[in-house]
């Protein structure tokens, strides 16, 4: 008996297997959601900041309440650009998009924002970062993540309250969590926004628009996008 080509047909056969392994991972989840945080800012003293986000999120392809989060936090500013954070937040998110069974998460975090204007401030831009210890259901030891989020607005020129305004997240886990293996050290998820926003007054303003957000999860877990239609309010005193 002959073995000549052996050798080549297991390299094919090794090279299809490795092929096919690296496809096994399923094609990504999809899902159309609404966000609408509302988000309060209070300058409390010379220095002292208060801050207050109410934001429901409805998924499922816009069905049901899949979140509500509520997030206080206390600022300081260092001048009239940078201010330090430090705040907490409870997150009640469903066990599945159409669960009525919802989990809570504890969060702490701390961080700091980078505010400035150019182009006679007609031009906004914003760098937040904030790091995140998540005290998750199930789970003795915290999930840390680092996120860091850039943020423009352009006022448009004449005088009108209307603005473009575009931002940029990226989330990144900074350790690996024994008990839930899609929750491990590497970039998590990422965040891009384009919207409009209109100011009633100084003090109110709303905008609106699309953000997607895409979750990067560990294989055989598929990946997850989100088509989001998000709407803020902001109000500032």
């Amino acid at each position: 008996m002959s073995f000549t080509g052996q050798p080549k047909r297991i390299k094919i056969f090794m090279i299809a297997a490795l092929l096919v392994s690296t496809n096994l991972k399923a094609a990504p989840h999809s899902d159309f959601q609404a966000w609408i945080p509302v988000n309060l800012n209070v300058k409390l003293t010379e220095q002292l900041r208060g801050f207050l986000e109410l934001q429901p999120r409805v998924g499922n392809d816009m069905s049901h309440l899949t979140s509500m989060m509520i997030r206080p936090a206390i600022g300081w500013a260092i001048n009239k650009n940078v201010t330090l954070w430090v705040g907490y937040l409870m997150s009640a998110d469903s066990v599945t998009p159409d669960s009525d069974t919802y989990r809570i998460e504890n969060r702490a975090f701390q961080g700091f924002t980078w505010k400035d204007t150019a182009n006679d401030k007609q031009f906004i831009w914003e760098v937040r970062n904030r790091l995140e210890e998540r005290f998750l259901p199930r789970n003795t030891d915290p999930s840390i993540r680092w996120r860091t989020r850039l943020r423009v607005e352009q006022l448009i020129p004449g005088g009108s309250r209307w603005s473009v305004i575009a931002s940029e997240e990226i989330f990144f886990n900074l350790n690996d969590n024994a008990n839930n293996a899609q929750l491990q050290a590497g970039a998590q998820q990422n965040r891009l926004y384009l919207g409009v926003g209109y100011r009633f007054a100084p003090e109110f303003q709303v905008e609106s628009g699309y953000l997607y957000q895409h979750v990067w999860k560990n294989s055989p877990v598929a990946d997850q996008n989100n088509n989001v239609w998000m709407s803020n309010l902001n109000v500032n005193f």
